[in-house]
Formats: C-alpha cells, sequence, structure tokens
C-alpha cells in the first residue's frame, strides 16, 4: 500500500499546479500554475484561479499573529508588512470517471474511479524562522540557508510532526520526512525557492475517497 501511495502522490506532484506568491514592495502577489520546473512546462504559466477559494490569511510581524481579509479579486493581492505571510486555499472535490475528472464530489458522479478533496497552502518568508502558523499541513524552515548548504525543514500537520510526508524542490521529488517530521534539502541555486509537501488524509463522507493536502513555502536565496 506504502508503495502506490508513493507512486500515487509522485504522479499527483507532477501533473498539479504550483501555489506561489511574488512579492513586489510590500504588495504579495498569489500564483497559481506552472512555475517551469519540468520538461512539459517550461516557463511560468499562470492560471485563473477563484479568489473565493482562499480560506485564510496570516501575517507574522514579530510576535505578533494578524489573520487578514484582502479583497477577493483575482489575482489575490496583499498589502502588508510581515515576517511570513501564510494562506490556505481549498480548491474543493474532484472526481476522476471514465469520462474525464471532474471538479464536484464522488457522490455526486456516476461511474467515480477516485476522487479527492484537494487543500493547498502556502508561506512566504523573509524572516522569523522556526515558528508554524495553521494548524493545516506546513513547512517550517529552521533556518535561513545559502546556495549549496541543505535546508533543514519542519513537515508539520495540527502542529505536530508528520511521518513520510512527500517532499519535492523545484518540482522534483527529493525525499520523505522522517518519524520526527524531518527532512533535509540541498538549495541548489540562489534567488527564489519552491519546495512543497504533501500528504494525505482519509475522507470521512461519501464526497471523496481521500483529502489531499499540499503546502509550499517560498524563500530567497542570495548569492
Amino acid at each position: 500500500m506504502r508503495a502506490l501511495f508513493l507512486i500515487f502522490i509522485s504522479c499527483y506532484l507532477l501533473f498539479a499546479h504550483d501555489l506561489w506568491v511574488e512579492k513586489q514592495g510590500s504588495v504579495y502577489t498569489l500564483h497559481y500554475g506552472h512555475l517551469g520546473f519540468s520538461k512539459d512546462h517550461k516557463g511560468k504559466k499562470k492560471m485563473v484561479y477563484d479568489p473565493n477559494n482562499i480560506k485564510e490569511v496570516i501575517c507574522l510581524k514579530g510576535d505578533k499573529r494578524v489573520n487578514l481579509e484582502p479583497e477577493a479579486k483575482y489575482p489575490l493581492k496583499i498589502e502588508a508588512k510581515c515576517d511570513q505571510l501564510y494562506l490556505l486555499m481549498d480548491n474543493g472535490y474532484f472526481t476522476k470517471t471514465p469520462y474525464g475528472t471532474k471538479n464536484v464530489p464522488k457522490n455526486e458522479v456516476k461511474m467515480a474511479l477516485k476522487s479527492w478533496r484537494s487543500i493547498e497552502s502556502v508561506k512566504y518568508i523573509e524572516k522569523g524562522y522556526d515558528k508554524p502558523l495553521n494548524d493545516s499541513l506546513e513547512i517550517v524552515l529552521k533556518r535561513a540557508p545559502k546556495v549549496g548548504e541543505k535546508a533543514r525543514l519542519l513537515i508539520l500537520y495540527d502542529k505536530k510532526p508528520v511521518e513520510s510526508a512527500n517532499v519535492s524542490y523545484n518540482g522534483k521529488v527529493r525525499g520523505v520526512s522522517s518519524k520526527d517530521g524531518r527532512i533535509n534539502i540541498k538549495i541548489r541555486e540562489s534567488g527564489f525557492q519552491q519546495i512543497s509537501a504533501s500528504i494525505e488524509k482519509a475522507c470521512k463522507s461519501a464526497m471523496c475517497d481521500k483529502n489531499i493536502y499540499t503546502t509550499t513555502l517560498n524563500f530567497e536565496v542570495n548569492e
């Protein structure tokens, strides 16, 4: 079963869309699409998303944690001064059928092959490492790495360590988290960094087979 899950989640990460945050001045912009890491997606390809899918926006400044309520417009823009910014997106239910995949619950279609709920999040860090912000899936960066060093990461769900979370760096799966939720990823180049982790949990309703949680960590690395 573990091998089958690794195959499923690796394929999910391969074909899933990227969620990332870009910052210009004091304005953060949320993007969705492809960052261009794979041969099939060269260069950034931004896709329209529903800003109403954003369920939580958290800004951490020093020790002060504030829940923000930005205007629900595409693309979502947030003007704030944050050491860390965390956004949670609920994309709803997806069901695969012999005729394609539909963005609806399993109990609303015929001939459902498999179904899942997609819950994604992204965290942009400038400083203030080692501080979890949410009870959903989250990546904690223990300290700021340099090029050639390893980013020391802690994968949490409900603020508790997660074992066997699949972790990718720049679109490629690099390994799984240990029993204590830790994994180290070597930083291979400077600039914008994209590290993602994904887990599955049982869906306790007739609407899906499983919940897929994917979280992304964004930060900058200087030369």
